[in-house]
């Protein structure tokens, strides 16, 4: 989960975490399926893929984790090359993002199965870190976090993902914080955040 030869010291917010490289191997699952994976120097897309080729083009300047997830994106898409879903979105009779929304879902399971998850919650407690440690993006994280099944959040302690400090949808600074007082007490305060909403 981390890119080989990248000491912790060197990448900023790691604070000496030991960072591991991410367990599953997109390349090795596009290989199994016979799925070609090439790379390219290219500045208009990140990733290109062909069901008809099953093939995949990269930017040749992608990170190890970057890469990782995109190849798995991509493979994940040619997957669906038979499904009714993909049809209907290449003939413009689904919403193309519903698709996309399937996609992350198949990658962010594979990448951050459940117990690395909760290992990675045990250690830090920023997104940034976990993200790290997980050897993924904060996107790819983020998502999982607000996809987790019930059966997913009886697996993690609540005060891990209380401590987070993160909320499903909301940008790093949002608006507002909610302060909880005890569950006793029955209130909920809820305070602006500095430097915001002056008038």
């Amino acid at each position: 989960m981390g890119d080989e030869g990248e000491s912790d010291a060197s990448v900023p917010g790691r604070r000496n975490i030991p960072v591991q490289r991410n367990g599953f191997n997109a390349q090795e699952a596009a290989f199994d399926q016979g799925i070609r994976v090439e790379s390219a120097v290219v500045f208009d897309f990140v990733s290109y893929w062909s069901v008809v080729d099953r093939a995949i083009v990269i930017q040749a300047d992608l990170s190890g984790h970057v890469r990782n997830e995109v190849i798995a994106h991509a493979v994940a898409h040619i997957e669906m090359a038979d499904s009714l879903e993909l049809a209907a979105a290449l003939d413009g009779d689904r919403w193309r993002g519903r698709v996309e929304m399937q996609v992350h879902e198949v990658v962010a399971h594979r990448l951050i199965p459940i117990a690395d998850l909760r290992d990675a919650l045990e250690v830090a407690n920023d997104l940034p870190t976990v993200a790290a440690l997980l050897g993924v993006t904060e996107f790819l994280l983020g998502w999982r976090l607000q996809n987790l099944a019930n059966e997913e959040f009886a697996a993690i302690p609540p005060h891990l993902l209380d401590r987070l400090g993160w909320l499903p949808g909301m940008p790093s600074e949002y608006p507002y914080r909610c302060l909880w007082p005890t569950s006793s007490s029955g209130d909920v305060l809820r305070q602006l955040a500095p430097g915001r909403h002056h008038r």
